[in-house]
C-alpha cells in the first residue's frame, strides 16, 4: 500500500510539472471561490462578482464587439499542443465543446460534450500519460477588432462558477485525480497536486483568433504569450 501511494504521488507531481507547460498562468488559480474572474484582473486572478445567465450566451458589464466572421455557434474539432521546458510531449482532444458568439462580444463556451484532452510527456525520464475534461459552461463578453484575424479578449467578468473538471492518470499509475471538481476548488487546493495542471481559464481568456477561412475558427495563444494550446472550432 505504501509503495502504491509513492508511485501515485509521484505521477500526480509530474503530471502537475508537466501540464504546467499548457497553462498560461501555471499556479495560479484562474478562478477565485465564487468561480468568476474579472478580464481586467491579472490573469489567474480572482476578480468581479457579476454573473451570467446560463443557458444562452453570457457576458456581464463590459462593452464587446465580435468580428462579423466570429459570429455564429462553433464546434470544436479539438485542441492541440505541445509542451516544452521542463517536460516534453503533446496533448490532443477536447472535441465537441460548443462556442456561441454574438455581434456585441457575448459568449458562452459549452463542455458538456466535450471529449477528453489526452496528454503523454516525459519529464525526469519517466513517462506520464493520462487525460483531463471540463464540464459546465463558461459564460462572457469577448471584445475583437473588426479583421479576420487579431486579438480576441475578455472584457467586464467571465463567470466560470459551472466550470468543473476530471483529470485521470493512466501511467505510471491509474488514478483520478480530479473527479468532475469545480474549476474554483480544483484551482484553489488541487494546485499543490498537480502544479496548475489544468488551464482554469479555458477558451474565453486572452488569445489569438483566426476566422478568415469563414468555417473554421482557431484560438491560440497570444503572440509571445506562454503555449495554451490552439482550439480549433468548425462552424456549426
Amino acid at each position: 500500500m505504501r509503495s502504491t501511494a509513492k508511485v501515485t504521488i509521484v505521477a500526480m507531481t509530474a503530471l502537475g510539472v508537466g501540464l504546467a507547460g499548457c497553462s498560461g498562468d501555471a499556479g495560479t488559480p484562474g478562478a477565485g471561490a465564487s468561480g468568476k474572474t474579472s478580464a481586467g484582473a491579472s490573469a489567474g486572478a480572482p476578480g468581479g462578482s457579476a454573473g451570467a445567465t446560463s443557458g444562452a450566451p453570457g457576458g456581464t458589464s463590459g462593452t464587446g464587439a465580435a468580428a462579423p466572421c466570429l459570429v455564429g455557434t462553433w464546434k470544436a474539432t479539438g485542441l492541440d499542443g505541445k509542451l516544452s521546458g521542463p517536460v516534453t510531449g503533446t496533448f490532443t482532444g477536447g472535441g465537441g465543446t460548443t462556442l456561441t458568439v454574438d455581434s456585441a462580444g457575448k459568449a458562452q463556451v459549452d463542455f458538456g460534450a466535450m471529449k477528453p484532452v489526452t496528454f503523454a510527456f516525459t519529464v525526469s525520464g519517466g513517462d506520464v500519460k493520462g487525460s483531463f475534461g471540463y464540464g459546465g459552461k463558461v459564460n462572457g463578453t469577448v471584445k475583437t477588432p473588426s479583421a479576420a484575424t487579431g486579438t480576441w479578449e475578455p472584457v467586464g467578468t467571465v463567470d466560470f462558477s459551472t466550470l468543473t473538471v476530471t483529470v485521470d492518470l493512466t501511467s505510471p499509475a491509474a488514478v483520478r485525480v480530479a473527479d468532475k471538481a469545480s474549476i474554483a476548488d480544483f484551482a484553489g487546493t488541487g494546485t499543490a497536486d498537480t502544479g496548475g495542471a489544468v488551464d482554469a481559464q479555458p477558451v474565453l481568456k486572452k488569445s489569438s483568433y483566426d476566422c478568415s477561412g469563414g468555417t473554421t475558427l482557431k484560438l491560440g495563444p497570444p503572440q509571445g504569450g506562454p503555449d495554451t494550446g490552439t482550439w480549433i472550432f468548425t462552424k456549426a
